[in-house]
């Protein structure tokens, strides 16, 4: 970021990214690496300090003009009109085509009606539209789509819950960081 910034000084450089809770992203990280690399990595890393804020911080530092959006790649389906609209600085009063099509893909058919009935219904982005477009996600989600198995040994629901409360507590905290926007439902 720094370099392109250094490239670019007449422009201005955005930066739009996803971020995945480090519950779910260490494993996936993990278990992409070869079996004694894997355990190098795991016996030489302290991963309970891992968090998204330090190369945020890194990345305010050493490009302090660069424009960064950011969002929880879980919140994507709810949110997917407004991460399209920061990636093509759109209004975000301007309504999409289709912006829910992402998360009517993860619903079963009962959940697909209720959702296009809600979406019918609301002609604006009414307030609630999302709250109930969430219930109807958390209630119908299709779990083949929506759930992953995370296959690192030793790998415990105690520790992705951790990890999910200190992600949350770092997104709120990303949120109030200068040049940041965080996306959020």
């Amino acid at each position: 970021m720094e370099l392109l910034e250094k490239s670019f000084p007449d422009h201005e450089i955005e930066l739009c990214m996803g971020f995945l809770s480090p519950g779910r992203f260490i494993p996936k990280a993990l278990m992409s690496l070869p079996e004694q690399s894997r355990l190098d990595k795991m016996r030489s890393t302290d991963i309970s300090c891992l968090s998204w804020i330090s190369m945020v911080e890194d990345i305010r530092d050493l490009a302090p003009n660069v424009k960064i959006t950011l969002w929880s790649n879980e919140d994507a389906p709810l949110i997917w009109g407004d991460i399209v609209r920061a990636i093509a600085a759109l209004p975000s009063d301007n309504t999409l085509v289709d912006e829910f099509d992402l998360l009517l893909s993860l619903l079963d058919d009962s959940g697909k009606s209720k959702g296009l009935a809600l979406i019918d219904q609301s002609l604006e982005q009414d307030e609630h539209l999302r709250d109930d477009l969430a219930t109807v996600l958390e209630e119908h989600a299709k779990t083949e789509l929506t759930t992953e198995e995370l296959d690192l040994p030793d790998w415990s629901m105690e520790i992705v819950d951790a990890f999910a409360e200190l992600y949350a507590q770092d997104m709120d905290r990303l949120e109030s960081m200068p040049g940041v926007q965080v996306l959020k439902p």
